[in-house]
């Protein structure tokens, strides 16, 4: 079964807070990072075309935010995972 980690980062100078996206299946790693949530599901569509999944393959999903992370950033992923459960 794949596995998606959300991790938020520290928040940066202007108040953003990068996000890496780390896909685990049959043992293998795919990840990209993302600088902004405006590119989180162009960046997310990346991650499971190079793991040759679809969305729908999704049930183990998991967010990691580091205690200095953009609460916005946090809602925003918050919301995507709760659409991608349904």
């Amino acid at each position: 079964m794949a596995k998606i980690v959300f991790k938020i980062h520290k928040a940066g100078e202007h108040g953003r807070s990068p996000i890496e996206i780390v896909l685990e299946n049959n043992g293998k790693k795919y990840r990209k990072t993302t600088e902004s949530t405006d590119n989180l599901l162009s960046t997310l569509d990346k991650v499971l075309k190079s793991a040759k999944l679809k969305v729908e393959s999704l049930k183990n999903i998991q967010l990691e935010t580091h205690k200095e992370a953009g609460l916005t950033s946090i809602r925003i992923i918050k919301s995507i995972i709760k659409a991608l459960l349904v």
